[in-house]
């Protein structure tokens, strides 16, 4: 299935990670421990709001662009058609999601922030649902890597929903949790476009 198409999605992926990481050194009054990612997009300060808009829209096209490139390089039938189908429901949503941001952590919930809530539940459900099915996809030893990406995932999602549900570990280990699940199910299509690019 090589294809240097694939170079695109990992350079979106690449960036996306890079835009993440420069998030946490802005101003903007989010706590990393406490509060959720998606938060830098509702910020105090506007440059940080913008730069959390651009880490969203290099992450809808990352997962688009390999979805449509997995898409592109399999035949009708081909069982493998169902992840890229996949990937680009993931990069749509995450597309979609910008235009209903969330609450600001502490204040008042709305219909928008509840709207979004649910973009984000279902965006967490397929990028862990398609690390599997993306790494059967690779040459054997990134297979094995995105095997371990998996259980990395999980283990953060699980850490995610266990701070959501028992209110006093929520604001001590939340962001962490999110922060690492977002950070494994972004460097997982990473490791897939390059694997995908080269063999």
């Amino acid at each position: 299935m090589a294809s240097t198409l694939f170079i695109i999605p990992a350079v979106l992926f690449l960036i996306r990670l890079l835009l993440l990481v420069t998030l946490h050194f802005l101003p903007g009054g989010v706590d990393p421990v406490r509060e959720p990612v998606s938060d830098y997009a509702v910020a105090e300060e506007k440059r940080t709001r913008l730069l959390a808009t651009a880490a969203s829209w290099s992450a809808a096209l990352a997962w688009i662009s390999l979805g449509l490139t997995v898409l592109l390089n399999t035949v009708s039938g081909d069982a493998r058609r169902g992840v890229g189908f996949w990937l680009l429901i993931l990069g749509v949503l995450l597309a979609v999601m910008p235009l209903v941001p969330t609450d600001r952590s502490g204040s008042q919930t709305t219909l928008r922030g509840r709207v979004h809530l649910l973009f984000a539940v279902a965006w967490f459900t397929l990028a862990y649902a398609t690390i599997g099915p993306l790494g059967r996809l690779l040459s054997p030893s990134s297979h094995e890597l995105m095997g371990t990406l998996d259980t990395v995932a999980a283990i953060a999602l699980a850490a995610l929903v266990i701070s959501l549900v028992v209110r006093p570990l929520r604001r001590r280990t939340f962001g962490i949790a999110e922060r690492a699940f977002i950070l494994v199910v972004t460097v997982a299509p990473l490791i897939a476009s390059v694997d995908l690019a080269v063999h």
